[in-house]
C-alpha cells in the first residue's frame, strides 16, 4: 500500500489517472444508486429543471399573445349552487350556451361527463346539458376529459352524450405524466402507454381538433403570465352578454376545471395562478411539505402544456450520450492543483456559467442542458482533489515533523509546517533577545574522558538545557560545540523577550545543579557554564547560500552577547547581562550592577550580574543606588 502511494505522488499522470477513475465511480453510483425518489444525479436534474423554470419566470417573463382563458370552479361557484356537483347540468348547459355564443377557438372540459342518467332526479336536466353540449360543438372544436377507474378502465361517458354529439375525437383521458416525486414534468402520450401507441390526453385532442401536432418533452412551466381565471359562475350569470363573452372567450382557447382544494390537486414546479382560491396561504400555491413542489389544481397541468405546444415548443432534454460526455469533461478538474481560493471560485463559477448558459439554450433553442449532472461531477472532482491533496500534505507534515523536529526549534518548525517562512536566502529585521551558552574548560575536560563518554556528556547536557529553552519560548539557533545560541523574540514573537530570556538563564542554571548531581553520583565531571545575554535588532531569517541555508540571527546584537558570555569569566559570575536587557525588566529580579566593560570589536558595554529571582528593585532603581 505504502509502495503504491508512493507511486500515485510520484507520478502526476498516473495521480490523475486514479483520481479520475474515483471520480467515476462515484458518479456512477450517484447515476445508478436509488434515493428517496429514484437516483441521486436524477433527483438533482428535476431541481435543477424546477428552479429554472422558476428562474426565468422572474427574470424572463414570456406572457402569450393568446393566452388559454381559464373558467374555474371556485368556493364561491360551490356557494352559490348548493346542490351536490353531480346536479349541476343546467348550470354547465348555460355555461355551454354563453361559450357558443362567443365562438372561443377551442374548449377543453376538464370535468368528467356524468356516467348515468340523473333525470329520474331532476328531470329535464339530460336534455339540458345535450343542448349545451351540442349549442358549442357548432361554434367550436370542443374536448371533454375521460377517466379511469383504480383498475385502470376507460369509465363509460352516458351515451345522451356520446350518441350523436361526442365521439372518440372529442375525448382525452384525464392522465398525465408524474415523475417519482410525484411532480408533473413530462408531457407524452406515448410514454403513458404499455403498448407504445399514443394514449389520446385532454391536451392532445384539444391539439388535435384544432390541427395541431402533439409533441413529448418537458412541458415549459416558464411560459406565460400568472393566470387569472373566470369563475364559472360568473360566466353563468353573463351567459347572455354577448359583448363581454366576446372580449374573454372570443377566438381563444378555453380550459375549464376545478380549482377547489380538495378536488384533484397535482404538484407543479411553479405557481402557475395569480391567485390560487385553494390554496393554503395567500401568495398563490400551498407548497408540499419537504419538497420545492406547489400543490395546485391539476387542470393547470393540462393548461401548461397547451401552453407549451402552441407557443413556442416543449422543452427537449439533451441526449444521455451527451449528457455523460459532458460529465467525463467536468471529472477533469481532478487534474487542477490550484490554491484553496482559486479552487472555491470555481466551484462557484462554473455551476453559475452552466446555469446561465442552461437558461440561455431554454430561452432560445427551448433545450435543457443536464446542469446538475455536470455541477455535481464538476464538484465531485475538486472534492476528490481537495481531500487527495490535503492527505498528502498531511504525510508530507508528518514527515517534515519527524525529519526535522531534532534539528530545529517548534518555533521554527511551526514556521516551516505553516508556510510562513519565506522560502530560500531571505531576512528582516526583529528585536531579539540573544542569549549565549558555553561550558567552561571543556576542551581540557574533554581529553581526559574517551570520545564515547564526551558524547553522552554532551547529550545529557543539551537534552537538559534545550528543555529549559523550550520552556520559555526560545529558539535554539545553532549549536556551537559545547555553546549554544538561543533566540527570544522570532521567529515566535513574544511579549516579554527579555524576562523569558533571563528567566530561562536561571532555569539553565537550576538543570544543570541537578545534572552535576547525577554526573557526582556516576563519576562524570561536573560542568561550568557561562551565560551572556543582549538585546537589539538583528536581521533573522534563512542565512546562507541558495542552495545551503538555516534561520538564524545576524547583527551586533548577536556579536555583544557572544562577548558578554566572554566576560563571565572575566567577572567571575554564571550570569552577565546587558543594560539593553535589564532597562526592558520590570521588577522580579536581583540584579548587581557590574560597571561597563570593553568587549572585542565593541564599545564599552554596561553590564549586570544577577544572583536570585526574588522580588526585588528595578534595574534603573539599582543604577540610581549605584
Amino acid at each position: 500500500m505504502a509502495r503504491f502511494w508512493e507511486g500515485l505522488r510520484g507520478s502526476k499522470r498516473l495521480k490523475g489517472g486514479f483520481l479520475y477513475f474515483v471520480v467515476a465511480l462515484l458518479v456512477l453510483a450517484a447515476a445508478l444508486l436509488p434515493s428517496p425518489y429514484e437516483a441521486p444525479l436524477t433527483d438533482a436534474e428535476r431541481l435543477a429543471f424546477d428552479l429554472q423554470m422558476r428562474a426565468l419566470r422572474e427574470l424572463k417573463p414570456r406572457p402569450l399573445a393568446e393566452d388559454v382563458v381559464l373558467v374555474g370552479i371556485n368556493d364561491d361557484t360551490e356557494a352559490a349552487y348548493p346542490e351536490p356537483y353531480a346536479l349541476w347540468h343546467r348550470h354547465f348547459a348555460r355555461a355551454y350556451h354563453g361559450l357558443a355564443l362567443a365562438k372561443p377557438r377551442a374548449v377543453g372540459v376538464d370535468i368528467v361527463l356524468p356516467e348515468h342518467s340523473y333525470d329520474a332526479i331532476v328531470p329535464g336536466s339530460d336534455l339540458a346539458l345535450m343542448r349545451g353540449l351540442v349549442d358549442l360543438k357548432r361554434s367550436a372544436a370542443i374536448v371533454f376529459v375521460q377517466t379511469v377507474n383504480r383498475r385502470g378502465e376507460l369509465v363509460p361517458v352516458q351515451e345522451n352524450y356520446t350518441r350523436g354529439i361526442l365521439g372518440p375525437e372529442n375525448l382525452g383521458i384525464d392522465q398525465q405524466l408524474r415523475d417519482p416525486d410525484s411532480v408533473s414534468r413530462l408531457f407524452s402520450e406515448r410514454a403513458s402507454s404499455q403498448t407504445g401507441k399514443p394514449v389520446p390526453t385532454l391536451a392532445g385532442q384539444l391539439l388535435r381538433v384544432m390541427g395541431r401536432p402533439v409533441g413529448e418533452g418537458y412541458i415549459d412551466y416558464s411560459l406565460g403570465a400568472p393566470l387569472e381565471y373566470v369563475p364559472l359562475h360568473v360566466l353563468v350569470d353573463r351567459s347572455g352578454d354577448a359583448q363581454w363573452l366576446e372580449k374573454q372567450f372570443g377566438g381563444r382557447v378555453v380550459l375549464l376545471g376545478s380549482l377547489i382544494r380538495t378536488t384533484d390537486r397535482w404538484r407543479l414546479p411553479v405557481i402557475l395562478l395569480a391567485k390560487d382560491p385553494g390554496a393554503a396561504i395567500e401568495d398563490g400555491a400551498a407548497r408540499d411539505e419537504g419538497t420545492l413542489a406547489y400543490n395546485q389544481p391539476g387542470v393547470l397541468v393540462h393548461l401548461q402544456a397547451l401552453r407549451s405546444m402552441l407557443g413556442s415548443g416543449l422543452l427537449s432534454p439533451t441526449p444521455e450520450a451527451f449528457r455523460w460526455l459532458m460529465m467525463a469533461l467536468a471529472a477533469v478538474a481532478v487534474f487542477l492543483s490550484v490554491r484553496p481560493l482559486i479552487v472555491i471560485a470555481l466551484a462557484a463559477l462554473v455551476p453559475a456559467a452552466l446555469a446561465a448558459a442552461s437558461l440561455a439554450t431554454i430561452y432560445a433553442a427551448q433545450l435543457v442542458l443536464p446542469i446538475a449532472s455536470v455541477t455535481a461531477t464538476f464538484w465531485l472532482a475538486l472534492v476528490a482533489r481537495g481531500i487527495f491533496d490535503a492527505v498528502e500534505a498531511v504525510i508530507d507534515r508528518l514527515r517534515m515533523q519527524q525529519h526535522f523536529a531534532g534539528q530545529v526549534s517548534p518555533a521554527v518548525m511551526k514556521e516551516m509546517l505553516d508556510g510562513t517562512m519565506s522560502p530560500g536566502v531571505s531576512g528582516q529585521l526583529a528585536e531579539v533577545c540573544v542569549l549565549f551558552s558555553d561550558v567552561r574548560d571543556f576542551t581540557t575536560l574533554s581529553e581526559k574522558m574517551p570520545p564515547s563518554v564526551v558524547t553522552t556528556v554532551l547529550q545529557r547536557y543539551f537534552d537538559r538545557m534545550v528543555h529549559a529553552v523550550h520552556r520559555f519560548n526560545g529558539t535554539v539557533d545553532k549549536f556551537i560545540g559545547d555553546g549554544m545560541m538561543i533566540l527570544f523574540g522570532a521567529p515566535l514573537k513574544l511579549r516579554d523577550p527579555c524576562g523569558d530570556a533571563v528567566k530561562c538563564a536561571l532555569a539553565m542554571m537550576d538543570e544543570l545543579d541537578k545534572l552535576n548531581v547525577e554526573f557526582a553520583r556516576e563519576g562524570l565531571p561536573t560542568l561550568t557554564i557561562g551565560i551572556g545575554i543582549n538585546f537589539g535588532t538583528v536581521t533573522v531569517g534563512n542565512i546562507g547560500s541558495s542552495e545551503r541555508h538555516n534561520y538564524s540571527a545576524i547583527g551586533d546584537a548577536v556579536n555583544v552577547a557572544a562577548r558578554v558570555e566572554g566576560l563571565t569569566k572575566d567577572l567571575g559570575r554564571k550570569i552577565v547581562i546587558t543594560e539593553d536587557v535589564v532597562s526592558r525588566i520590570g521588577e522580579g529580579f536581583n540584579f548587581d550592577p557590574l560597571g561597563s566593560h570593553n568587549v572585542k570589536g565593541h564599545s564599552p558595554v554596561k553590564v549586570w550580574g544577577i544572583r536570585t529571582a526574588r522580588a526585588a528593585p528595578a534595574a534603573a532603581r539599582a543604577e540610581a543606588i549605584q
